[in-house]
């Protein structure tokens, strides 16, 4: 066999091994899956059968948090840990249950006696046969098996705690979401009012100047006016439409959704204390908790390293059927034989390897701890920064809400004395402007409230969906 044939010889072994797979077959199964994405996406659109849900509804912010629950794609990824504990408690038992095997084997000997004295000696089988069940229990390994119970039920715990975050952060998120949609479309019709407020003084303007009481720099001023008011309620209608695909997102509904939100922005004061906040704090967030079960884990991890200095004791009994027989190996017959007793394995030394294991998982435990420290102090400061925010959000509405009400006057007063002749244009554009900006700061000040309530329950670690209306008791 030449040099070529023997390389032609071992490529094709490889793509036998490898199953044939190459860059261009990795390519195709990749662009496939992204046509069948297409697809889906266009037989969600035309109606027909798709994995997400469709709403043409009215919806409620209870009923969002609802949907998000049940098809937000972050929270159905947590909800798989699930699985993955429980598989980690089951794997866990590896070290104090028996481990049970089936071996068989088959060996050729390429001698199958000898000559003594002229004698041919035929000293046993050319071929053996034996099929072996193995059991070993394991008695003693140092601490390993129970350490590796331990840990498993820690990581159950682990994973509620991390279920129950992600499923807060749904819900904190979804709120968000759902407020953004309602802000959007309350300034939408802020700026539309202004938009339509606008061109009925254009008109007006226009049919004045027909009768000379109007100047061309009067309708080029109102021209300007209505241009920028339609600027602003069309950069509104697009910031609804983003904010509504969002929270569709969000909620895990199809795109193709449609949604009338029937809730609306509401001031409702809430009064609480720090020591009240900070406690609840410490009572409930699941990343406290996740940060002390990360800190036992790796104490456990370090308890493990720690068993390899000890001796490992197991017990173990073999029952083997073969052929010769397994005492006569001349006897071309099958029999049985069996054996038990116990394994001790004394670790005296191994490279160094251990060694460094324990050190690598004692800084891991040190690093556990100062990141125990640090979740603490970003609760308080989260809490804290939470409680301020609300404070300066409730002091805003009632600002902006008097700041609503002068404006309205302000306007008022204008107009009246824009047709009395004794207050000119520029007057009354700057006065509607002026509360067009105030009502817009107004529903931005309802949706920062709203925000900080819900920021001020999210960083008690008590925003679960029962908690409908974001109260912090």
């Amino acid at each position: 066999m030449n040099t070529n044939t023997f390389k032609n010889v071992l490529l094709i072994a490889a793509l036998i091994l490898s199953g044939c797979t190459t860059t261009q077959t990795v390519q195709h199964e990749i662009d496939q899956t992204r046509q069948e994405a297409f697809v889906q996406w266009q037989a969600s659109r035309q109606g027909q059968e798709t994995s997400q849900i469709v709403l043409n509804q009215p919806l409620t912010l209870d009923n969002a948090i609802g949907l998000a629950l049940s098809g937000n794609r972050a929270l159905q990824s947590a909800q798989q840990e699930k699985d993955t504990a429980r598989g980690r408690i089951i794997e866990s038992y590896e070290g104090v249950l028996p481990r049970v095997s089936l071996n068989g084997t088959y060996t050729r000997l390429n001698d199958d006696g000898a000559d003594i004295d002229g004698m041919h000696i035929q000293t046993t089988q050319e071929d053996h046969y034996s099929g072996t069940l193995s059991v070993v229990q394991p008695l003693f390994m140092g601490g390993k098996a129970s350490a590796a119970l331990r840990a498993a039920r820690y990581y159950e715990t682990l994973v509620d705690e991390q279920l129950r975050l992600t499923s807060q952060k749904t819900i904190f998120d979804t709120i968000r979401a759902y407020n953004l949609v309602l802000l959007a479309t309350e300034q939408l019709e802020v700026t539309r009012v202004y938009s339509d407020l606008a061109l009925a003084h254009l008109d007006d303007v226009e049919t004045r100047r027909k009768f000379g009481t109007a100047s061309d720099f009067n309708v080029l001023r109102a021209q300007v006016e209505y241009s920028n008011a339609r600027s602003e309620m069309i950069r509104y209608q697009n910031q609804l439409n983003t904010t509504r695909t969002g929270l569709l997102k969000i909620i895990g509904v199809s795109q193709e959704s449609s949604i009338t939100l029937t809730d609306s922005l509401i001031y409702e004061p809430l009064s609480v204390t720090e020591e009240e906040s900070v406690r609840k704090a410490f009572e409930n967030r699941p990343d406290l908790a996740l940060a002390t079960l990360s800190e036992k884990l790796q104490q456990e991890s370090l308890r493990a390293a720690h068993s390899e200095y000890w001796p490992t004791i197991n017990g173990f009994y073999n029952l083997s059927r073969e052929n010769p027989h397994p005492y006569l190996g001349t006897y071309d017959e099958w029999d049985t034989a069996w054996n038990t007793g116990i394994q001790v394995s004394i670790p005296l030394f191994n490279g160094l390897g251990r060694e460094g294991r324990i050190a690598q998982e004692r800084s891991k435990l040190e690093q556990s701890r100062i990141k125990t420290l640090d979740t603490r102090e970003t609760a308080l400061f989260e809490v804290r920064n939470a409680l301020l925010s609300l404070e300066d959000a409730t002091e805003l509405v009632e600002t902006q809400k008097l700041s609503v009400n002068q404006a309205r006057e302000g306007l008022r007063i204008a107009e009246v004395g824009y047709r009395e002749g004794t207050i000119d244009q520029v007057s009354v554009l700057d006065a509607r402007a002026a509360l067009t900006q105030a009502q817009l700061l107004y529903y931005q000040s309802l949706f920062e409230h709203s925000l900080a309530r819900a920021s001020l329950v999210f960083a008690q670690g008590t925003l679960e969906f029962a908690d409908k209306n974001q109260k912090a008791d």
